[in-house]
C-alpha cells in the first residue's frame, strides 16, 4: 500500500471517528431530553384529570355551583402591582386547589404548576408563588403572582387547548426565565374550563448541553491527536530528517 493511500485511510478514518462521536453523544442528549418531556408530559395529563375530577367533585358535593365556576367576571383588586383579579370560586380553589398544585413541585424539574382558566386566568398559584401582596413590584412579580390573567401568547394558546394530548411551547416568563409550557385541557361537567399548566425547567438540559460540548470537544481532540501520532508513524524517517536539515551518511 502506497504512503498517499495510509494516509487517505487514516484521515478518513479520523473523520469518521469524529462523526461517530458526535452522533453518539449527541443522541442521548436527545433521549434525556425526550425522557423529560415524556415525564412532564403524563404529569400534565394527570394534572388535568385531577383538577377535572376535584372541580366536578366541588359542584357535586356543592361547594361551589357550575355557574361560579365559570364566573368570568374578574373583579380587579384595589392596589395590587401587577394587578390582580377576583372571581367567584378563587377563595374556595385557594384552599383546595393549591395544596394538589403544590404537590406536583415535588418533581424538582417543575417550575410551576398551575390551573388556569380559557383567558388565562389563573386564580391559585402555587404556595411558593403566592406571597402576600406588598408594595415592592418586584417582590410581587416574583413571589405575589397568584390571581392575575396571564394572557400573553403562550398563556392564551395554551389555556384555549382542547387537545388531545398536550401542548408544548418555549416560554419565556415575565420574570425572565426560559423554559417548556406543558399543558393539558382541563374540562368540568363536560365544557372545556382552561389548562393545566407545567413550567418545566431547562437547567437539568441546559447543564447536560455544557457537558456534551465538552465531551465532543475532548473526544475529537483525543482522535486527532492519535490520528497525528499514527501519520508521524508512518511518515518515512527520511522526511523528518530533511525538513531539519540533518545532513545523510
Amino acid at each position: 500500500m502506497t504512503l498517499k493511500n495510509k494516509i487517505l485511510i487514516i484521515l478518513s478514518l479520523c473523520l469518521l471517528l469524529c462523526i461517530g462521536a458526535y452522533f453518539i453523544i449527541s443522541r442521548t442528549f436527545a433521549n434525556f431530553e425526550k425522557q423529560l418531556f415524556e415525564k412532564c408530559r403524563i404529569e400534565a395529563l394527570v394534572g388535568g384529570r385531577v383538577m377535572s375530577e376535584i372541580i366536578d367533585m366541588m359542584i357535586d358535593t356543592r361547594l361551589l355551583t357550575k355557574q361560579q365556576i365559570f364566573d368570568r367576571n374578574y373583579v380587579p383588586i384595589q392596589g395590587s402591582n401587577p394587578q390582580k383579579f377576583r372571581t367567584q370560586y378563587d377563595a374556595v380553589f385557594d384552599k383546595y386547589i393549591q395544596k394538589i398544585e403544590d404537590e406536583f413541585l415535588k418533581d424538582e424539574d417543575l417550575e410551576f404548576a398551575v390551573l388556569v382558566d380559557i383567558n388565562g386566568y389563573l386564580p391559585t398559584h402555587n404556595s411558593k408563588y403566592a406571597k402576600p401582596e406588598t408594595s415592592d413590584p418586584d417582590h410581587n412579580l416574583n413571589y405575589s403572582r397568584s390571581k392575575r390573567i396571564f394572557n400573553d401568547r403562550v398563556g392564551l394558546k395554551a389555556s384555549r387547548f382542547i387537545g388531545p394530548g398536550t401542548l408544548k411551547q418555549l416560554y419565556t416568563r415575565d420574570t425572565g426565565e426560559v423554559m417548556w409550557d406543558i399543558s393539558s385541557p382541563v374540562f368540568v361537567k363536560g365544557e372545556h374550563f382552561g389548562a393545566f399548566r407545567l413550567g418545566v425547567s431547562l437547567k437539568h438540559i441546559n447543564e447536560l448541553k455544557n457537558q456534551m460540548i465538552i465531551i465532543v470537544g475532548m473526544t475529537i481532540l483525543v482522535i486527532l491527536s492519535i490520528t497525528m501520532l499514527m501519520l508521524f508513524l508512518i511518515l518515512p524517517r527520511k522526511l523528518y530528517d530533511t525538513d531539519l536539515d540533518i545532513p545523510q551518511y
